[in-house]
């Protein structure tokens, strides 16, 4: 992609080593290729949900016997652009089998750049989702903010038969029993992000899942995931808050550069002038870049 025109008169005047160094890095910024993690247990609509929300389906996950104690990577990719998915070995299956897993987790926190943990809205028992979300944060250091907690298949809460499927929304009592249900997760997991009330199958709340989720992710990701999603929920919010973190990202790539390149000081002033104009130039761009 010819980056050259619009970004390039902004710092036409800067040395080559500057510009350089600046396209390279905005050019891996732009081609960032987000990584995301699904957990839960078998059966609570992983990838049901992100067939729902993203423009390409993934495929279905093989799960005879419980899930593969590999985890299994499906990538997504528009133009050139790839976003990818890796169904992390179900919890719960066992306590030996949850043992096998924990070094596969320790391997895997480093690639991701967050999880989202599915929970089955009408499931009584989170016992070991809670013991697996421990280990996680306590013994592996992935951080509470790198997980978004999702309640899927709300259609299903009780009394299930109250759903309105005209509308594809609750009864004013299962609305109810969802923000028990609700929070029951944030008593149990004490998450950091707000945990989202959805059904996949029903299309509900999944605008709300997908302005939470670009708000969950890293800044360097938010943008890569936001251009696969499905057009409904490409949602001005989330388009707002992708170039955001993408004016954020670009913020930063100017003062990485300040600091690493030995600049006159004239120079390093200049830069640190017009880096508002160069941010703002560069997020007046975003959609062509996403």
């Amino acid at each position: 992609m010819n980056l050259q025109p619009e970004l390039g008169r902004v710092i036409s005047a800067f040395p080559a080593s500057f510009k350089n160094l600046f396209f390279n890095q905005l050019n891996h910024l732009i081609n960032y290729s987000p990584t995301i993690g699904l957990m839960g247990k078998t059966g609570a609509g992983k990838s049901s949900l992100i067939n729902a929300l993203f423009q390409s389906p993934l495929s279905s996950v093989n799960d005879v016997s419980g899930c593969t104690r590999q985890a299994q990577y499906f990538s997504i990719t528009m133009n050139s652009h790839t976003l990818t998915f890796v169904d992390l070995p179900g919890v719960g299956e066992s306590l030996e089998r949850d043992r096998e897993y924990h070094q596969l987790y320790r391997n895997l926190l480093p690639e991701l750049d967050l999880i989202i943990w599915v929970l089955k809205a009408d499931d009584r028992a989170w016992s070991s989702d809670e013991q697996c979300y421990r280990f996680l944060t306590e013994q592996c250091g992935y951080q509470s903010e790198r997980f978004l907690f999702v309640l899927n298949q709300a259609d299903k809460i009780e009394p299930c038969r109250q759903w309105d499927e005209q509308y594809h929304q609750p009864s004013s009592e299962q609305t109810a029993n969802l923000e028990l249900k609700q929070q029951a997760v944030v008593t149990a997991f004490k998450p950091y992000h707000p945990v989202m009330v959805v059904s996949a199958i029903e299309n509900y709340q999944l605008t709300e899942l997908a302005e939470q989720l670009i708000q969950a992710l890293p800044v360097q990701a938010s943008s890569g995931v936001a251009r696969q999603l499905n057009s409904p929920y490409r949602t001005p919010s989330v388009e707002n808050a992708a170039r955001n973190d993408f004016g954020q990202c670009v913020s930063d790539i100017v003062d990485t550069l300040i600091d690493i390149i030995p600049l006159p000081p004239l120079i390093r002033s200049t830069v640190s002038t017009v880096k508002n104009s160069i941010v703002s130039v560069a997020k007046s761009l975003w959609r062509m870049f996403f």
